[in-house]
């Protein structure tokens, strides 16, 4: 045979499932050509079909090398975004975006620029995608998502209805709409609904999952701990692959925030430390050992890794105190940068405690563990929440180069109204506009202040009583000092709410329907911060009553200036 009719036999073994027949064909020929690039491009997508990355990258950089066929970059691209190198995969999606019919490299590129927040360039090229493929449903749900990224909600509404109707078994669709519905609409019944839909299209652990989150939402904790089992019994029998469905968060997370709400801390960690570790996303060579069991190693040392947001950070930093006597030293690693002054200066009298910023690699250590899992080890349940006054020290400099801003014949008042460092699902509900505040704005003798870094929108510019310090932080200290120069802070809720609470800042914090798991359902006061008082939305339709409700104590908090 020719070596034409050669390949053409090893891609019809290919089709049929017969792969080491084809593999040993193509290798045949690479005996006699191993020059061959259309060969070498095929037995690399061979092997990038069984997942063989590594043989893959040799034969498609090989073949690359020889003759840039449109098959072997639409595969190193393809190669790169399942080894999770997306700067590489990027690279080569780039290269042959404007010229592919290939349908996965379009959504696997969107996926990408949705990953690194490229919202803008995702839905330009679910634009080409929907232009090359006009009839497929997968461009249309691609496209829609795109859209809900962009803020255009109404019109990927029209999108996943369409679809549903059209294709009334297409799960994916389903679970689309029912974000739309629960995040934009603030309709629970109707995401619930669409949510079931998923279940009854065949696609249980996502359904069940997004179903999980929003009995959560709606504390029906019945429904709730039902879900839980339903979705152990779904990973128990069939292990699904979770990246398959669109979550934002792993689902023993989920299952954690459950418990968390109803106040079962105990129960909650049981998922909570199931947690894999690209939730934390952590280099390979980082990857936490030796994990602490809670008993006590007065000659070795412990790493305590800050993971999640800036404001789990504070809330749980609180813990470092009570396990100075369990190791000789503790080495803190802040990921962030950003509060490292405060966590050196606030457990300086702890001599054991050394505060350390990630430089892409870790200090030597003998246990580790995530400074969220210290309530666990400790085992102080939510009874005993400690430090709820304060245990944050601001740096006296910071005050005193803040005070300049501030007048003494006006009640001062720091605003934050966007929340950042959650995920779309959360973000929704924790950020507002600021022209919400502006009934704040006309009340006598006051005088406000942003603290809201780099904000989405610059409406703020056109309220005449705001200062913006914001611009001016270069870290939390920065904040802090702006912060204990305040007579008040009216907050969503944020890492700055985090940073008034642990500083003993009186604060006003407005909390959405459905807040986050840390302030349970209280609707006044919270265990965490004794400074923070709490002004909860009634329903998810209006904050109108939180504003009115805060207007009337600014009104008389600012008579006594």
């Amino acid at each position: 045979m020719s070596v034409i009719e050669d390949v053409k036999q090893a891609v019809k073994y290919t089709s049929e499932g017969k792969y080491k027949e084809a593999e040993k064909l193509y290798k045949a020929i690479l005996i006699e050509e191993p020059n061959n690039s259309v060969v070498l491009s095929c037995l690399g997508l061979l092997y990038l079909n069984l997942a063989l990355f590594d043989k893959a990258k040799k034969y498609l950089l090989k073949s690359y090398s020889i003759s840039p066929h449109s098959t072997t970059i639409e595969g190193l691209g393809l190669l790169y975004y399942y080894r999770k190198d997306n700067n590489k995969a990027i690279e080569y999606f780039d290269k042959i975006i404007n010229k592919t019919k290939n349908f996965e490299v379009f959504e696997k590129y969107i996926d990408i620029m949705l990953e690194d927040k490229k919202h803008s360039k995702a839905f330009s090229i679910a634009e080409k995608y929907k232009e090359r493929y006009p009839l497929k449903k997968e461009a249309d749900a691609k496209l829609g998502l795109c859209l809900m990224h962009i803020g255009k909600f109404p019109k990927a509404f029209n999108i996943f209805t369409r679809l549903v109707k059209q294709y009334p078994k297409y799960a994916e669709a389903w679970q689309k709409l029912g974000l739309i519905y629960e995040m934009y609409y603030h309709d629970e019944e109707m995401a619930k609904h669409c949510y079931e839909n998923v279940v009854n299209c065949g696609d249980e652990f996502c359904g069940y999952a997004n179903l999980l989150i929003n009995a959560s939402k709606r504390f029906d904790f019945d429904d709730a701990f039902e879900y839980i089992k339903k979705i152990d019994r779904i990973i128990k029998k069939t292990n699904p692959d979770k990246t398959s469905s669109d979550f934002y968060m792993d689902i023993n997370f989920t299952k954690a925030v459950v418990y968390f709400k109803h106040r079962e801390f105990l129960k909650a960690y049981k998922y909570y430390i199931k947690r894999p570790y690209d939730f934390m996303k952590l280099k390979p060579l980082d990857k936490l050992k030796n994990f602490w069991d809670g008993k006590t190693y007065k000659n070795e040392t412990l790493l305590v890794y800050f993971d999640q947001g800036v404001g789990d950070g504070i809330m749980f930093s609180r813990y470092l105190p009570f396990i100075t006597d369990k190791f000789k030293q503790i080495k803190v690693i802040d990921k962030t940068f950003i509060f490292s002054g405060l966590l050196k200066r606030s457990f300086k009298e702890y001599k054991n405690i050394k505060v350390y910023n990630y430089n892409n690699h870790m200090p030597k250590y003998d246990k580790s563990t995530l400074v969220s899992s210290l309530p666990h080890l400790l085992k102080m349940d939510i009874d005993n929440i400690p430090s709820a006054k304060g245990y944050f020290i601001p740096n006296n400099d910071n005050i005193e180069k803040y005070k300049k801003y501030f007048q003494n014949d006006k009640y001062n008042v720091g605003i934050c109204w966007e929340a950042g460092g959650a995920g779309w699902r959360e973000l929704l509900n924790r950020t507002l506009n600021v022209s919400l505040y502006e009934p704040f704005f006309n009340v006598e003798n006051t005088q406000f202040y942003s603290l809201q870094v780099n904000p989405t929108m610059d409406n703020y510019k056109n309220y005449k009583n705001i200062i913006d310090l914001g611009s001016t932080f270069k870290d939390f200290d920065d904040t802090a000092g702006v912060l204990k120069n305040l007579d008040l802070l009216i907050t969503v809720d944020t890492s700055v709410a985090h940073l008034a609470g642990a500083l003993g800042v009186k604060t006003f914090m407005l909390l959405p329907y459905c807040p986050d798991w840390r302030w349970f359902d209280n609707d006044k006061t919270t265990e965490w911060y004794d400074s923070i008082t709490i002004f909860k939305q009634k329903n998810t339709k209006s904050w109108d009553d939180v504003i009115d409700n805060i207007k009337i104590e600014l009104e008389n908090l600012s008579k006594n200036i």
